[in-house]
C-alpha cells in the first residue's frame, strides 16, 4: 500500500518537476542574458528584484504569471512595477516569445526560491525608502 501511495505521489509530481525544469531551461536560454541571477546588473534588473516587485503586486500565482506574460509581450512604462529600473536600463523591448514559453518561465520564477544577492537589500531600501518585503 505504501509503495502504491509513493508511486502515485511521484507520478502526480512528475509533470510539475518536468514543467519546472522546462521553465528553468527556457529562463536560461531566453531571459538570463539580461536578467542575471548573481552579480551587479548592467542591462536589466536582476531576476530576484524583478520577481520581488511582481510578487508583491501580484501574490497569487496565476496573476503573477499573467502579469509576466503581458509585460514580456507588451512592456509599457505606464504599467511598470519598477520605474527605477526603467529609468536606469530603459524600457524592455517587446519580445516575440510564444506565450506558452513565457508562461513556463513565469511559473518557474514564481515556484522557485531565488537567492537574494547580498547588495540587493541595501539597494532596495535606498531606492524605495522602506525595508524590503519578502
Amino acid at each position: 500500500m505504501q509503495k502504491a501511495l509513493s508511486l502515485g505521489l511521484l507520478l502526480f509530481l512528475m509533470p510539475s518537476v518536468q514543467a519546472s525544469e522546462e521553465g528553468k531551461a527556457l529562463f536560461e536560454s531566453l531571459c538570463m542574458s539580461c536578467h542575471i541571477v548573481s552579480g551587479r546588473p548592467s542591462v536589466a534588473p536582476p531576476v530576484f528584484g524583478m520577481k520581488n516587485h511582481v510578487i508583491q503586486a501580484y501574490p497569487r500565482r496565476e496573476d503573477f504569471i499573467n502579469y509576466i506574460v503581458q509585460w514580456v509581450n507588451n512592456p509599457d512604462a505606464s504599467r511598470t512595477l519598477m520605474p527605477g529600473a526603467v529609468r536606469r536600463f530603459g524600457l524592455m523591448p517587446a519580445l516575440p516569445y510564444p506565450e506558452e514559453q513565457v508562461r513556463k518561465v513565469a511559473a518557474f520564477l514564481y515556484d522557485t526560491e531565488l537567492r537574494m544577492p547580498g547588495w540587493y537589500r541595501q539597494h532596495y531600501e535606498a531606492e524605495h525608502g522602506q525595508p524590503l518585503k519578502q
